[in-house]
Parts: structure tokens; C-alpha cells; sequence
């Protein structure tokens, strides 16, 4: 009886919710756009929402069609076959409560694995210290002056609204997870650079405890500090913590879903294969190169299930699991990115410039320059002998230390060879900037490899334990002694320095006058608007259209790329508008230069 009432209840509420949506799409579908324009206006304190266009009406039309027809027919089959839903709606009900029950214990299941043990607490009283030290490394950076491609996606993205984040795709600077989160930042704190760059500033110092356990999973708690401090203080990666983009998000995502994917190897657990599904697809919504670490990820869980290194309860589902979380990850990033499919196109994600596959003969001949550029990255500002150590660590890794007994498969190997099937099938030799999520991983295999190799040379030495706790404590003080060398004595001046775009952005501030203009070209235009923008000058200062009233144009000329007066004019179609001769130069700093001229 509490069965039939249970499912007589779900029977009532599903037959409302399908009519009541059903009634309200279609309202939504089939009153014309004027009408709808009318009364959306009235929400605007001005009489006139702008961003209510025909196009977004359309969008609408085009979601509501989707999801009315669905909620019609659920309605119609409900009521035509109520005795058969009614009994079907029973069986879900029990199964709904077994299944969240069970979820429930698995929750616990988790958490009791990720809960520190009592051996746990020095090492994560350690840990801690470097992820402080790893956030010190990256405050000061917060503040240095805005990049072109940060600004950019702030600008064309972020800065114009949730609605623009999430449909416009007109370049792949949209790193869409990455850019609603700088739009929420955005509107709750302002538009400073510090604000702007929070998101990839968390992730950047999250991407620290996450090498550590990683490190744990694959090695032992050394591996995980030496890694940890490297990681808090590698100069590269401070440098993309403070930069607005997304691949520190995706970093993190890397490290974590290698964590869910090691847990769920050796645990049949539901809610740790939806969290895997869901980090993946969160981290493709960021960027479709996130299919890279999930790839990794997935191609070693698919090496361990051929050597049957997994839980013996999955039994012969273990690829069906793998399947269909591989579907679900494909379902979910696909449905997030529904908005920018109907706005932009399907092709501006999966066939833009930077996806679209290489000739055979350039592809060969860019992949080397590419890993070679990557490298020269990764080693940015670091000794030249610390670059050999890392080869040989990483050398090292694939024979010392032994692995687990449970992680027979070694991650760098899957890695590798998915990484080089992706690339042969899409033919694309990515910039160094896309392989960032992999150089955590190269910290924990060299980390690994050195200190393996140090283990063999010390371990027939006398008072063993000492020398080892010795050599610990130099490996992983050694980056934060070099983090604070770098950092502490310009922490101060980083914070309040001014870059030359934001001293040119001052300067006009204070010089510019109504019907003046600016001229300026790539790569300082958006990050010059970006400087006016927040001295609250009107954005329109910047942009050239024909018919526009103009008395002074002001050309901004950079020295440091060779640029003149003609050039920024013509590479801005406005050389016919304004008298060349009546040039005149009324500021100059080391790298740019400006000039006043009269229109004609």
C-alpha cells in the first residue's frame, strides 16, 4: 500500500511537470518574437533589453522544440497507460531507494579512503607548509601586467555576460568553464587583474596537494613532498597560475581524475565513477584538450583490465563500466556545450584552425620544434644542469622505484602511447602550452626516478635511515629555498608595478577629450582597451567605424615591434581618415610611442 501511494504520488507530480512544461515551452515556441521582445523590455530599466535579440529568440525556440515534444509525449503516455506507469513507477521507486542507499555506502566508502591515517599527519603537516609557500610563489604575480590572450578572453568572453560565455565560440581563447568562473569573480569582485586570474590562481595552488597524491597512489609519501615542492615553485607553473586561462583547470583536472581512475580500479564504486565522469566532462567543457589526460587516464585503467589488475567484484563488467562512463563523459561535455553548437556551430570546436589536421610532411616536421619548445618551457629559468637531471630521473623511473603491487601498469607508459595514437590520428603538433596537465606527471617520474637511484647508491651505506631522511629534506627544501630567492625580494615591487600599456592607459586617461580616438593594433588593443576600460573611459574610445565623428586621433605606435606611424594606420584601415603631416608626438616611454593627428 505504501508502494501504490509512493508511486501515485510520482505519478501526479510527473503528469504535472510534463503539462506545465509542456504549456510553458509553447508558449515560448509559438508567441512571435515582437510580443516576447515587448514584454522582456519591461524588465530593463531602460524599456529596452538589448541582449534579447532575434537570435537569442531562436536559440530559445530551438531548446524549447527539443525538450516540449519529450514532455508531451511523457504526459500522453502517463495518462493513456496509467496502470502500467503506475506499476512501473513502483518498481523505480523500490530500485531508487536500494540504489541511493548503496550510493550512500559508497559515499563513506570514499570519504574513509581520502581521510588521513594517523602515519598520514607529519607528512600532510608538511604538505601544508609547501602549499603555502606554493601560494606565497604565486601572489605576487597576481598583480603584473594583463597578457594579449588573458585579456582577450576577458574582453570578448568573461566581461560580457554569462550568456555570451556560454554560446560565443569564435575562437578557442573561450575556455568556457574556465571563463564562467572569471564572469562569477567578475561580477561579485570587480575587474582587477588579481580578480581575473583567481580561478587559474586556485587551481594553480590546488594542482600542489593533488601532485602529492598522486605521487602517494603511484610511489610513497617521499616521492609526494619532493614532487609537492618541486611543483609549489617551478617557475612555469607559477607563471600560469596567474595567468587567466584555463589549463591550470585542466592540470588539476588531470591529476584528479588519475586519482578517481586509480580508486575505482581497485573498488567498484558508482559514485567515484560518476565523480570521474564529471571531472572529465567539466574539463572538456574548459577545453577539448582535456581529451589528452582523459585519454591517458582511460588507457591505462584499459592496460590494467588486460593483465586483470582490478577488483575481482567487477568480474567480467569491468570494460562495461569503462564504456559506459566513456559514453557519459561524451553525453555530459556534449551537452554542455549545446548552446555554443546552436549559436556558433559545431565546427568552430571540433574544426577551427587550431584542430584542423596537419599534411603529413608538415606535421612530421612541426612535432620535434614542438617538443623541443615544450621542454625549453618547462625548464624556463632553471639551471641547464638541472634539465639533465631530469632526464636521467626520468630514465630512471621506468625501472626504479618498483611499483605497487596494485599499479603494475606504469601510468608514464599508457600515457605515451595514448598521447602519440592521438596525435597520429589527428595529425596536429600542439603548442607547448596544451602538454602543461603533463608536467605534474613528469615531476612525480623524475621526483621518483632520482630518488630511486639515490635508494640504490646509499642503501648498503651505514645509518641508512639517517642519510635518506637527510637527502628527503634537501630535495623537497631545495625548491622552496630557490621559490624564495626568485620571489621575496621583488614581491613588493611586482605588486605595485605598473606595466607600459598600463602607464600609456593612465597617460590618455588624463589627455584624451571628447571625439578623440585611439589607434592601436595587435598585440596591444585589447589590452590597452582593457587599462581605459578600468580608468572608466568609454570603451567606443578604441573602435574605428566609418562616419564616426573623430577630432583628434591618438596612434599608439610599439617601438619594441618595429611598428611606425603607416603601419598601425593601415593595419587599422584608417590611413585615408587623418592628415599623416600634421603628426605629433605627445608621449614616449621605452617601448611605445605616441602621436596626435588631425582629421582631414
Amino acid at each position: 500500500m505504501v508502494q501504490n501511494k509512493n508511486a501515485a504520488g510520482c505519478w501526479w507530480v510527473l503528469v504535472n511537470i510534463s503539462l506545465i512544461s509542456a504549456s510553458l515551452l509553447s508558449l515560448a515556441i509559438f508567441i512571435p518574437y515582437a510580443s516576447q521582445k515587448g514584454w522582456v523590455d519591461t524588465l530593463a530599466a531602460d524599456g529596452n533589453l538589448e541582449s534579447y535579440s532575434p537570435g537569442v529568440f531562436n536559440t530559445i525556440r530551438t531548446v524549447g522544440i527539443v525538450f516540449a515534444v519529450p514532455a508531451v509525449l511523457t504526459g500522453a503516455l502517463l495518462l493513456i497507460f496509467r496502470r502500467n506507469s503506475l506499476l512501473l513507477l513502483g518498481y523505480l521507486y523500490n530500485w531508487l531507494k536500494h540504489s541511493l542507499r548503496k550510493r550512500w555506502l559508497e559515499c563513506g566508502e570514499l570519504t574513509e579512503a581520502i581521510r588521513p591515517s594517523r602515519q598520514d599527519l607529519i607528512p600532510l603537516g608538511v604538505l601544508f607548509i609547501i602549499t603555502i609557500f606554493g601560494i606565497f610563489f604565486r601572489y605576487a604575480y597576481l598583480w603584473r601586467p594583463m597578457g594579449h590572450d588573458e585579456t582577450y578572453t576577458f574582453i570578448a568572453f568573461a566581461s560580457r555576460g554569462l550568456w555570451v560565455a556560454i554560446t560565443d565560440y569564435h575562437l578557442p581563447n573561450n575556455h568556457v568553464f574556465h571563463t564562467i568562473l572569471v564572469n562569477l569573480f567578475y561580477q561579485l569582485f570587480g575587474d582587477s587583474p588579481a580578480v581575473i586570474r583567481m580561478t587559474a590562481f586556485i587551481a594553480g595552488v590546488l594542482i600542489i596537494p593533488a601532485t602529492f597524491q598522486v605521487s602517494k597512489i603511484f610511489y610513497d609519501w617521499k616521492v609526494g613532498l619532493v614532487a609537492a615542492s618541486i611543483v609549489s615553485a617551478l617557475p612555469v607553473l607559477v607563471d600560469y597560475s596567474t595567468t587567466a586561462r584555463g589549463y591550470t583547470i585542466i592540470t588539476l583536472f588531470a591529476l584528479i581524475i588519475v586519482v578517481l581512475a586509480a580508486y575505482v580500479k581497485d573498488h567498484r564504486n558508482l559514485v567515484a565513477w560518476f565523480l570521474l565522469v564529471l571531472v572529465s566532462s567539466l574539463g572538456l567543457y574548459t577545453n577539448p584538450t582535456m581529451i589528452y589526460p582523459i585519454g591517458m587516464a582511460f588507457a591505462w585503467l584499459f592496460l590494467s583490465g588486460l593483465i586483470k589488475d582490478f577488483q575481482p567484484d567487477y568480474g567480467g563488467r569491468y570494460y562495461i563500466y569503462l564504456l559506459v562512463s566513456t559514453g557519459g563523459i561524451i553525453g555530459i561535455a556534449g551537452f554542455l556545450y549545446l548552446p555554443i553548437i546552436f549559436s556558433s556551430g559545431i565546427y568552430s570546436i571540433v574544426g577551427n584552425d587550431v584542430v584542423d589536421a596537419l599534411p603529413w610532411n608538415d606535421f612530421i616536421q612541426s612535432l620535434l620544434p614542438r617538443i623541443r619548445n615544450t621542454w625549453q618551457e618547462w625548464n624556463r629559468n632553471l639551471p641547464v644542469f638541472l634539465s639533465w637531471v631530469a632526464l636521467i630521473g626520468l630514465v630512471a623511473s621506468f625501472f626504479v622505484p618498483k611499483l605497487p603491487q596494485n599499479r603494475r601498469v606504469p601510468l608514464i607508459i599508457s600515457g605515451l602511447l595514448w598521447i602519440a595514437t592521438a596525435l597520429v590520428i589527428q595529425r596536429v603538433a600542439p603548442w607547448p602550452r596544451i602538454w602543461l596537465f603533463l608536467l605534474p606527471f613528469f615531476v612525480i617520474w623524475i621526483t621518483a626516478g632520482v630518488i630511486g637511484l639515490l635508494n640504490l647508491l646509499f642503501n648498503k651505506l651505514p645509518h641508512t635511515r639517517s642519510v635518506e631522511i637527510t637527502l628527503l629534506a634537501i630535495l623537497f627544501t631545495a625548491p622552496l629555498i630557490a621559490g624564495m630567492i626568485r620571489t621575496y625580494p621583488q614581491i613588493t615591487e611586482k605588486i605595485y608595478a605598473k606595466g607600459e600599456v598600463e602607464e600609456v592607459a593612465d597617460f590618455l586617461s588624463d589627455y584624451l577629450q571628447p571625439d578623440d580616438v585611439v589607434v592601436v593594433t595587435s598585440p596591444d588593443t585589447v589590452v590597452l582597451k582593457y587599462y581605459l576600460m578600468r580608468n572608466n573611459v568609454d570603451k567606443e574610445v578604441t573602435e574605428l567605424r566609418k562616419g564616426k565623428v573623430v577630432d583628434r586621433s591618438i596612434v599608439v605606435v610599439n617601438l619594441a615591434y618595429g611598428q611606425t606611424i603607416e603601419y598601425v594606420l593601415e593595419r587599422r584601415s584608417f590611413l585615408d581618415d587623418i592628415r599623416i603631416d600634421s603628426a605629433e608626438e605627445i608621449y614616449r616611454s621605452r617601448r611605445f610611442e605616441l602621436f596626435q593627428l588631425d582629421s582631414k
